[in-house]
């Protein structure tokens, strides 16, 4: 049989407790400091004494500061999770919160207890404030702005009831004309039938004072030659009422003519001001006067201008036009102000007539034919700077027919590098040139 090991014996615990030697090694300790304390005179003999009393004020006091700083934490701690300040109806009827009474015992009153916690006068209240003037000042900006698109949107009703205004006077303007044209036609034909009826009767007096001396004999057939002398009286009686109905229809002409010329004044002036008018603007922003002529027109456009050039041509043939809206030529001029500001830059990326229809100039041509330039080189010449240039590109203004509703712009567009800067020039202002059409 194998032989068993030997189990070796559990080694024994120690005892948590003090050995006897600890313990009278720990008693000499304690009387060899009793007996130091006796020497120096610090042993008190208690011996005899009576133990002190509790303090129950203090302690209530202690307990009712223990319930103060507790409500606050709970003022507090509702404060930092709602973000608000919590009000008594908040803590009614719930266990989770202390009852609103607490504040009245501890504090004397709900406000007692806001006072002590003294939140108002904390960075919270003040950046809730803070939050709520931003809010409140946000919310009058955007009333502001909300105001300021009514305010442009009724800017840009005006606008396009004042373009449907100005179109309608303009047809208006075209239809007084063409009326005026046919009155002047009228008039014309009433004088001259008038003038007819004039020779007529003269002639027919002439004749009647011929026959009154052979009136004094009767004729061998009187009553033949009597019946003629009354229709000779009754054709100058009618001869002299058609001179009257002449002379009272050229009146009520002549007071047309004068209303349509009246009309003709005020609507030209209204186009005058549209004119001048910029795009979408409302006509009570208008401040400026139209010019009264072409020349002044062009005068003001060279004195604005900071890219447009103007040849002393310009001024010339801007003297001698009749147009009728010199304030469409200022705009057009503005107009072309900033076209030549984009020419000057240097590459567009697009054509001068499409830059220009950009701009809103509609009636702008790119150049003039070879034949019109070859027949009429004078006119079509001008002088700039010391150099002869001729004109190319032009802008038609106007409607309608006669220098006094149509004119041109024209222009020399240079490209430089011959020492004269690259920009657009204004060479004439006003009459149509001759070209292969006139």
């Amino acid at each position: 049989m194998a032989k068993q090991k030997r189990r070796k014996p559990k080694p024994q615990q120690r005892s948590s407790e003090p050995t006897v030697a600890q313990q009278r090694e720990e008693w000499r300790r304690a009387k060899a400091e009793d007996e130091a304390l006796e020497e120096l005179g610090l042993m008190l003999d208690l011996e005899g004494r009576e133990p002190p009393k509790y303090d129950v004020i203090a302690g209530v006091d202690a307990r009712d500061q223990i319930d103060r700083l507790e409500l606050l934490l709970a003022y507090y701690r509702w404060t930092v999770l709602t973000g608000t300040t919590p009000l008594p109806e908040d803590w009614e009827g719930t266990e989770d919160w202390p009852h609103p009474d607490a504040a009245n015992t501890l504090f004397g009153s709900w406000d007692g207890l806001v006072d002590s916690s003294r939140i108002e006068d904390g960075l919270l209240i003040e950046l809730v404030d803070k939050a709520l003037d931003a809010h409140a000042q946000l919310k009058a900006r955007g009333e502001e702005l909300d105001r300021r698109a009514r305010g442009m949107d009724e800017d840009a009703t005006k606008g396009a009831e004042l373009r449907r205004q100005v179109e309608l006077a303009s047809q208006r303007r075209d239809e007084l004309i063409s009326r005026a044209q046919e009155a002047e036609g009228a008039r014309d034909r009433a004088l001259g039938e008038s003038q007819r009826l004039r020779e007529r009767a003269a002639a027919l007096e002439a004749q009647l004072a011929e026959e009154q001396p052979e009136a004094q004999a009767p004729p061998p057939d009187f009553d033949d030659w009597l019946q003629g002398f009354e229709q000779q009286l009754a054709a100058q009686a009618a001869t002299e009422a058609a001179r009257d109905e002449l002379h009272a229809r050229l009146e009520e002409l002549a007071t047309e003519r004068e209303r349509d010329r009246q009309t003709i004044t005020e609507l030209s002036r209204l186009l005058a001001a549209a004119d001048t008018d910029t795009e979408g603007a409302p006509a009570e922003a208008q401040a400026e006067e139209p010019p009264a002529t072409v020349l002044e027109a062009v005068e003001r456009a060279a004195a604005e201008a900071g890219h447009l050039r103007f040849a002393p041509r310009a001024f010339e043939t801007a003297a001698d036009s009749p147009f009728r809206r010199p304030g469409l030529v200022l705009k057009t001029l503005r107009q072309l102000d900033e076209l030549a500001a984009k020419f000057e830059a240097g590459d567009m990326g697009m054509s001068l007539s499409q830059a220009a229809a950009g701009l809103g100039i509609t009636q702008y041509k790119q150049g003039v034919s070879a034949l019109a330039r070859t027949r009429y080189e004078k006119d079509y010449t001008f002088s700039y700077d010391g150099r002869e240039l001729l004109v190319g590109p032009h802008v038609g203004l106007g409607s309608g027919s006669g220098a006094a509703f149509v004119a041109r712009i024209y222009l020399h567009a240079h490209e430089g590098g011959d020492g004269l800067d690259r920009g657009l020039i204004v060479a004439v202002v006003g009459r149509h040139l001759p070209d292969t059409t006139t």
